[in-house]
């Protein structure tokens, strides 16, 4: 059944088992019009804006983590602090497991000296 660019569908609906045997009736109605509508019909052409790639690879190194030395990390790994995940990002770009972690950074000789940025993964 169509009628003005609509589909209506009639159906019946049965009762459960063990109950007395009574239907009812519903109708849904679906809009076919859908390519008059089109979202992308109705939007102009964007622009595409092309950055050159010293400004790109400059926002790229500000979000990484520092480098570090072999002997920071064998410092990291020795620093004994609470097993609790509660994650920090540090001033570094580096997620640590809690704030302990976080200073443990600080005694290993972090360079800078790294605090919390905020609470949560970076």
């Amino acid at each position: 059944m169509e009628r003005n660019g609509r589909v209506a569908v009639v159906g019946v609906l049965l009762v459960a088992r063990n109950r007395p045997a009574a239907s009812s009736a519903f109708a849904l109605e679906t809009n076919t019009d859908w390519r008059e509508n089109a979202v992308e019909q109705s939007r102009p052409a964007q622009p595409v804006v092309v950055r050159p790639l010293a400004e790109l690879s400059a926002e790229v190194t500000d979000s990484k983590p520092a480098p570090r030395s072999r002997a920071f990390y064998g410092c990291m790994s020795n620093c004994l602090t609470l097993s609790q995940y509660n994650p920090v990002c540090g001033t570094d770009h580096t997620t640590y497991h809690n704030e302990y972690k976080l200073e443990c950074a600080n005694r290993c000789g972090a360079k800078p000296r790294v605090s919390i940025k905020k609470s949560g993964i970076c």
